[in-house]
């Protein structure tokens, strides 16, 4: 049974999920460190946004992994249930012949 929500299978929610919330974790370590002396400067604002692309492409390319993968699983999935539908036609006709 494939599950879908809004036409996206639901291990890609769940995966864009995971990491959309250890970009919020990240975030929220991120301001704890920029906030302890009690003001934000612009010198630290433009770190913390530099220093956002590594998480950010982290996440991006989890959820690439996981659609490729789930077009992998889809492609072997289809070509299995050909192979067995082409098995049970061979089947089929074999028995009409020996009848």
């Amino acid at each position: 049974m494939n599950m879908e929500i809004m036409g996206v299978a639901l291990e890609v929610w769940i995966v864009a999920f995971a990491a959309v919330m250890a970009l919020i974790v990240w975030g929220l370590k991120r301001y704890q460190v920029v906030a302890a002396d009690g003001k934000v400067t612009l010198d630290e604002i433009i770190d913390t946004l530099t220093g956002a692309e590594q998480p950010l492409d982290d996440a991006v390319e989890a959820v690439e992994k996981l659609e490729a993968a789930l077009e992998e699983a889809k492609k072997l999935k289809a070509e299995a249930e050909a192979a067995a539908a082409a098995e049970a036609e061979s089947t089929t006709t074999e028995e009409a012949t020996n009848e």
